[in-house]
């Protein structure tokens, strides 16, 4: 028998061969083995003198240890070579699985309180800030039935974070009907005491308490404006759900002129009477500006055409933003076979683009010294003066040329790593076709934040209208104090008025506050979940060693199941570590927002510094339990555990993570512009009729740019649905791709488990080729 030839340098057995005679020597491979590989007649090295056939090892050989998963199933990764799924797990993080429900129980106690303390119709028929429903006749108490809508004193107020915690912090009122003109009570600086009584009984607002009729000095109202008594001003307003709103918003019934150079402009009553700071600006309180205003000015309400626009064009509309989501898909082969050329044409035009301005500035600058042009840096008008003095394009000259030096340095000392982030581009893009079920997942987490929002909204609304209605028995003089005595309100006795709505302030504003926290944790909680269900879907697909057999069926229904089984815990610590930094960002808005009238500038710029230090911890909060989710999936140990190795494993390979990160952004950028512009300039050329496509009737729209402002908003959002499912498949893949070639040499203990292209980059093999189409 002759000896076998060999194939290929991997692992060999060695088999007893008794059909040789006695031989002079030893064969010229050494038996003496580095894998202690023999056959299993023998214990130890077998004897130089006899013979050994050389054959190739098994391509199936199933190594004892695996990168750093604890595999507790070996035999089972002979019939599907994936450690990923056979790798030892158990409940992690459990004490805060257990505080994460607890938590949710105290939730389900604040909702309770809620029902039982509040009353939503408060909130749905207006109350004044004395809990007062608007347009209501409550029997002998209070008669509002002709006073059927609720004014604001400052409605700039209302937008703020701390309108979730402690509502409008401003003073409301119930009146006949809204303001009818724009009014600055510094208009009343020099009018007589006639002219001020005419305007307090029919423009100046006041709460009840205050009796107009002793108002007849500009002094008095500035008082009672200060103490929040009566308005500082008012703008022409509409009622909309019985709550005056500024008509700018709604109606287009003012000439722009008029609303931008008359007195119907708060910004003119300023310039002409003067500013207090009480008084806000026109687009304070409109929130738009004047170019905008200028394309609303005929008779009939904006929101009477919109309506009509979005009931001619909703199924246009829909069908374009469906469009953009297949354009997405598309996008995402685009990637997969023309990742690359994407990647790399981009850095060539960047390079051409300094190249070129660099040459472009240097010709300048010749040419003008050439023409003896002088520099002349004194105060021009006309901007293009400053183009035509050397000095100008001499700066420009070498700040696009230390640009384009420093570029093209980076590029030739990252060229591999650059190469390296688009393989592992290519690589998520072939984990998402052999995945489809990944595009479709976010879908699920994505209904899970509609039902915890409007879970958090309803909560809010009944702690908001929460409270006892107060009645006290009227006095022999016929007044009523906080110290008469209280009656039944529902009892309807002689003398009993009623007084107002008694709360607990503090109990709510905490109860508001524990609301808003469940709010984030749970939201949070559920991007968590999406995140680790889809790590631990892509991450089975990059740990099989044949990609066609050892990938497992339903990969993300597998991976939800594992975290849902195993992960709560990790994954209630690391969503709750990112609602603590959201809270508290929330109540530094609203101590700033209590301190908004300080003129403490040092307290201000604290907490500005305060704020901007919370807002980056949170980024990076986000950045450190988003990978440490793709360990749990992988590995899964405890949230502390991952962290560390992921945290620890990104600054081991900084220089890569940058680039793949920003290789992999330009790519998203890419796509995301490229189908929203692309959805947007279609939806243009169609709504404005310059696009007729046969066989679809043209549309007659009132303000076309209704449904293309859609039409853009839901390309984005389709298309951000689909890159964020590509994002988390880059980062994944990139996190295994830096365990795999930390933990493993391609020995055959120990192979890669990357792509062949890879392995090329890196200039490293596998003893034993694996399957990877």
């Amino acid at each position: 028998m002759a000896r076998k030839k060999r194939t290929m340098p991997a692992a060999e057995v060695y088999e007893k061969s008794d059909s040789f005679g006695q031989l002079p020597s030893a064969p010229p491979i050494s038996p003496h083995r580095m894998d202690h590989i023999y056959p299993d007649s023998y214990g130890s090295p077998p004897p130089l003198h006899q013979a050994y056939h050389v054959q190739p090892a098994r391509a199936n050989y199933v190594p004892d240890q695996i990168a750093r998963f604890n595999v507790i199933k070996p035999d089972r990764l002979a019939k599907r070579h994936n450690p990923q799924l056979y790798t030892k797990r158990g409940c992690t993080d459990v004490f805060c699985c257990f505080l994460f429900f607890v938590f949710l129980c105290g939730w389900v106690v604040v909702a309770s309180l809620g029902i039982m303390w509040g009353d939503p119709q408060r909130l749905i028929y207006p109350t004044d800030s004395e809990f007062r429903r608007c347009g209501v006749d409550q029997g002998g108490y209070y008669n509002f039935s002709k006073r059927p809508y609720l004014f604001y004193f400052d409605l700039t107020k209302c937008i703020s974070y701390a309108t979730a915690l402690g509502g409008c912090q401003t003073t409301q009122i119930c009146v006949e009907e809204c303001p009818s003109q724009y009014f600055s009570y510094l208009q009343l600086r020099t009018a007589s005491a006639a002219e001020i009584q005419n305007k307090m009984k029919n423009v100046v607002y006041c709460t009840d308490d205050v009796d107009k009729s002793t108002v007849t000095t500009f002094v008095a109202l500035q008082s009672l404006v200060q103490r929040g008594k009566c308005v500082s001003y008012t703008v022409k307003s509409v009622p909309v759900l019985q709550r005056c709103f500024p008509e700018a918003i709604f109606n287009a019934v003012d000439n722009v002129n008029t609303v931008l150079n008359s007195s119907n402009s708060l910004d003119y009553l300023k310039r002409t009477f003067g500013d207090d700071a009480l008084i806000p600006q026109d687009i304070q309180i409109t929130g738009q500006s004047s170019e905008v205003m200028k394309s609303v000015v005929e008779d009939q309400p904006v929101t009477h055409k919109v309506i009509h626009d979005l009931s001619q064009t909703w199924w246009q509309t829909l069908i374009l933003i469906f469009a953009a989501g297949m354009l997405s898909f598309i996008w995402t082969v685009i990637m997969r076979l023309l990742g690359s050329l994407l990647i790399w044409l981009s850095i060539f035009l960047v390079l051409g683009a300094l190249g070129f301005g660099a040459g472009f500035s240097w010709i300048k600058w010749n040419k003008l010294k050439a023409t003896g042009a002088i520099d002349d840096y004194s105060f021009h008008p006309a901007f293009d003066a400053y183009f035509e003095m050397p000095t100008t394009w001499f700066v420009v000259a070498i700040a696009t040329s230390v640009l384009l030096v420093i570029f093209l340095l980076v590029i030739l000392f990252i060229r591999q790593r650059i190469s390296i982030a688009c393989a592992l581009i290519s690589e998520s893009s072939k984990a998402i076709g052999s995945m489809m079920s990944t595009l479709v997942f976010p879908l699920f987490p994505f209904l899970l934040h509609i039902g915890v929002f409007a879970l958090w909204g309803s909560i809010a609304i009944w702690l908001a209208s929460s409270g006892q209605e107060i009645c006290r028995m009227k006095e022999t003089n016929g007044q009523v104090y906080n110290t008469s005595t209280k009656c039944d309100c529902n009892a309807k006795l002689a003398g009993c008025t009623y007084v107002g709505i008694e709360k607990e302030s503090d109990t709510i504003f905490w109860l508001q506050v524990y609301n808003l926290f469940a709010f984030f944790w749970l939201s949070c909680f559920v991007t968590a979940l999406g995140d680790i269900a889809l790590a631990g879907a892509f991450a089975s697909y990059y740990w099989a060693r044949d990609k066609r057999h050892d990938v497992p069926t339903f990969p993300v229904i597998r991976a939800l199941n594992r975290a849902m089984r195993y992960n709560l815990g990790s994954i209630a610590f690391g969503s709750l570590i990112i609602a603590i930094v959201k809270i508290i960002r929330v109540m530094l808005e609203y101590i700033d927002h209590k301190l908004g009238k300080s003129e403490n500038k040092a307290v201000k710029w604290f907490l500005m510094c305060l704020k901007c230090c919370f807002w980056c911890l949170e980024m990076f909060f986000k950045f450190l339990t988003k990978n440490a989710y793709i360990m749990i999936a992988i590995y899964g140990k405890n949230f502390f555990s991952s962290a560390k190795d992921s945290f620890l494993l990104i600054t081991r390979n900084i220089v890569r993570t940058v680039v793949v990160h920003k290789v992999a952004g330009i790519l998203l950028f890419l796509g995301k512009a490229m189908i929203t512009l692309g959805m947007g300039i279609l939806s243009f050329y169609y709504f404005s009729g310059r696009w007729v496509v046969e066989g679809v009737p043209k549309v007659d729209l009132y303000y076309y740019f209704v449904p293309i402002v859609i039409v853009v908003i839901g390309s984005y959002f389709m298309a951000d649905l689909f890159f964020d499912v590509y994002e988390m498949a880059v980062d994944t893949t990139f996190i295994c791709f830096l365990e795999d070639s930390e933990q493993n040499d391609g020995s055959l203990e120990r192979p890669y488990f990357m792509s062949q292209k890879l392995l090329e980059i890196l200039g490293t093999k596998n003893e034993i080729p694996l399957h990877t189409k």
